[in-house]
């Protein structure tokens, strides 16, 4: 075996053997989310007794942001947050074993107010006048204990007189970390300016005093000053590593005031488990049709493309246990957009080996400039998409930070699975089965459309469906939100008899009740099971009774009926905005500097263009925003990034090729039909997975999957219609003499050229 391929089947071996060897048994290593298998969910209350009544608003929003942040610190486990009534939130945290649930109810809980104060100068002498004339603290001190306990000893307790006002707060801390150090596990800080500066003059002050460190008023460490500090500083208090963690976690989010868990449930599955398992049978049905597809049209390399997407799944998922993702609806989708980015990637791969067998090389030669000429456009459409994926995974929250991930591992399985796995068994077949020729069939002809020719009804057309989208929302007013956003009556229901989430469902999409939430939750302490549903505001009573009367059996009783804030909060939505700007400017400087600065604003402007026509369309047909539905948003801008770079790679290919003989315009027609082939497949292809689901994936995922169908088809259009004409209108005079399109292939089966 030649040492090239060698080196690349060792490669590939090794890093599917630590994917399976992370992925067995796939029920205990890949992590899934609420909306898929359930969770816990806790109830907490504020208390709000020490505020103005005009700041509670404003306290439990801030409540509600800083335990979104502490709940992310635990991993990615994209937890439901939303308020209920003034003084409570419900938390709902996926995969929890018996100890997390534990630390994380700890955490919920914890106020992590700190205190640096100073102790006493004459600590022991001012003690020992206390107790002989049994006085009590000096003013300004009041007097502590300090518990310390080692490993194989008795605790030891120690009295401490420290200062009441403290020298810093919390407030001044800007980042705590876990960290190993010489006596055991403690807490590394740092402070803001302000709080370095304070730190390092009462530091100096104060050499050889001991300063106490009081956390939730109590005194946890109280260790000798030794010389001046500045921004840094640690926390001992012989803490083992689970709870250095939680506290350095703690201490980074502080609550302003303390809150109290009052309520602890398992929940089940937010999607209901009808849906997941109709939403896995039509991810099966998408993939094999995909796969169907690959084979039939191009055969025996579609063969080859079906097993380098195997290898991609599989290293995705291991991906997805390995750094303990979860899964939920939106990485779902970006699953999906990875199976059509990997078969996207070997469409390119395959239509370049066409085009080399075109002008008559031999198939060898004709595989090795296929893969060379595809290498660049593989990574430039990828990296597009990797951008938008790492933004999102970095300034985004819950299930937009998921997505962010798992559409960031699976660009890089698929361009892995394209560059190594593919190319590893194409040079396999070449070596041992020496084929003399290629058959594929040929779905599009070497066209010579003008296709900048319509640029202007495109222009027209997707302005006015934008514009009607934009209307559309505009009537409809906050309609266009679905509970996700604002919130609704969340009525609990005691029941006789359990019935199926879907019929449940169903009944209440009879009484008009399109945005709903149905979700069966336990007890945590061995008490009942009740039914949660959650419907728009003012609608409870009505949903009540459509239930009791399309279930008498099941003796439906309401416990309570509250009202519950969105899940999609302001901060998230903040989020998911800032992130798709900041990925935008992103991606402009990335196109600017791979082609010029026109190709940047084409692909930006057909990113945000895709968005509004799909919003549109989601108005047109009386859907509403949810979270799937953002996950859907989200999934198009990062495919609709891809299919727009493979065509401008083209075109600056042609450009620098035809440049000088060859008008602008005439040169992107060119560039357009020459990839028109590769669009259409592989927008056919995205087009099977997410059409599987639309028609099998059941109600609940219907508005996901709607996004999907219809950003699919709008990302084909918008690549060739929107994009490519913007460069035109940026240059529309660059180059000279025209030169005419001539086509050359017929449909039907290829065959390669005679080997010379």
């Amino acid at each position: 075996m030649p040492r090239p391929l060698l080196k690349r089947f060792l490669l590939v071996v090794a890093v599917l053997a630590l994917g399976l060897w992370h992925l067995w048994p796939p029920q205990k290593t890949i992590t899934l989310g609420l909306d898929l298998k359930g969770g816990t969910s806790y109830t907490l209350e504020l208390d709000l007794t020490r505020l103005e009544s005009w700041r509670h608003k404003q306290a439990l929003e801030k409540a509600i942001e800083i335990l979104r942040k502490r709940v992310d610190r635990f991993g990615l486990s994209e937890p439901i947050i939303q308020p209920s009534g003034d003084n409570r939130i419900i938390v709902q945290i996926p995969g929890l074993s018996e100890a997390d649930k534990a630390s994380a109810r700890s955490q919920l809980e914890r106020v992590a107010y700190l205190e640096l104060r100073l102790v006493h100068p004459q600590n022991a002498a001012e003690l020992a006048r206390m107790e002989s004339v049994h006085a009590g603290p000096p003013p300004g001190y009041e007097l502590c204990t300090l518990t310390a306990k080692r490993a194989g000893r008795a605790e030891v307790e120690e009295k401490v007189l420290v200062k009441i006002k403290p020298e810093l707060t919390g407030k001044h801390l800007s980042r705590a970390a876990a960290m190993n150090g010489p006596g055991g596990y403690e807490v590394a800080f740092e402070l803001n300016d302000a709080g370095a500066e304070i730190f390092r003059r009462v530091t100096k002050a104060n050499i050889g005093n001991r300063l106490a460190i009081i956390l939730d008023k109590k005194l946890i460490s109280a260790p000798v000053i030794q010389s001046e500090i500045g921004a840094r500083g640690q926390i001992t208090g012989d803490f083992d590593y689970r709870e250095a963690t939680d506290l350095a976690n703690s201490l980074e989010n502080p609550l302003e005031t303390p809150l109290k868990v009052v309520e602890e449930r398992g929940v089940d599955p937010s999607l209901g488990a009808d849906s997941v398992r109709s939403g896995i049978r039509a991810g099966i049905v998408g993939l094999a049709a995909v796969v169907v597809f690959m084979g039939i049209y191009y055969l025996r390399a579609g063969l080859i493309a079906n097993l380098a997407l195997c290898v991609n799944i599989v290293l995705l998922l291991s991906t997805l246990a390995i750094f303990k993702f979860t899964l939920t609806l939106p990485g779902v989708a970006g699953i999906i957009l990875t199976v059509g980015i990997a078969v996207d990637a070997n469409v390119l791969i395959f239509e370049r080996i066409r085009e080399e067998l075109r002008k008559g090389k031999a198939f060898a030669a004709a595989v090795d400039a296929g893969f060379n000429r595809a290498f660049g456009t593989i990574i430039d459409a990828n990296m597009t998409t990797l951008i938008t994926a790492l933004v999102l995974a970095w300034l985004g929250t819950g299930p937009i930070q998921g997505f962010g991930y798992t559409l960031s591992a699976g660009v890089c399985t698929s361009v892995f699975a394209a560059l190594v796995v593919s190319r590893l068994i194409m040079d396999a077949w070449l070596r041992w089965g020496q084929p003399q020729k290629l058959r594929m069939l040929s779905m599009v002809l070497d066209t010579k459309i003008n296709f900048l020719g319509f640029k202007w009804p495109a222009y027209l057309l997707s302005g006015a469906i934008i514009l009607g989208g934009a209307f559309s929302a505009w009537k409809k007013g906050n309609d266009i939100y679905g509970v996700d956003f604002t919130g609704g009556d969340s009525l609990t229901l005691r029941f006789t008899e359990k019935q199926d989430p879907g019929a449940l469902r169903r009944t209440l999409e009879g009484h008009g009740f399109h945005e709903t939430f149905i979700q069966y939750q336990r007890e945590a302490k061995g008490g009942g099971e009740v039914l949660v549903v959650r419907v728009p505001f003012d609608q409870g009573d009505r949903a009540q009774k459509a239930l009791a009367e399309a279930f008498p059996q099941a003796g439906f009783n309401l416990a309570k009926l509250d009202k519950v804030g969105g899940t999609v909060g302001h901060e998230l939505q903040w989020k998911a905005i800032q992130g798709l700007a900041v990925a935008s400017v992103c991606i402009l400087i990335y196109i600017t500097a791979r082609f010029e600065f026109a190709y940047a604003v084409g692909a930006v402007f057909s990113l945000l263009h895709d968005a509004a026509i799909c919003l549109a369309f989601l108005f047109f047909t009386d859907r509403q925003l949810s979270l799937p539905v953002i996950g859907a948003l989200l999934t198009i801008a990062g495919y609709s990034l891809n299919d727009t770079v493979v065509v401008f790679d083209r075109i600056r290919e042609e450009f620098r090729l035809r440049g000088a003989a060859m008008r602008f315009v005439d040169l992107i027609n060119l560039s357009v039909n020459a990839t028109l082939s590769r669009t259409l497949l592989t927008s056919l292809t995205t087009l099977i997975a997410a059409g599987s689901l639309y028609l099998f994936g059941g109600g609940v995922i219907n508005d996901f999957a709607f996004i999907l169908v219809i950003g699919v088809l709008t990302g084909t259009y918008s690549s060739v219609f929107i994009a490519s004409p913007i460069l035109l209108l940026w240059h529309p005079s660059k180059l000279a003499p025209q030169t005419e399109l001539k086509p050359s292939a017929k449909p039907g089966y290829e065959r390669e050229a005679p080997s010379r």
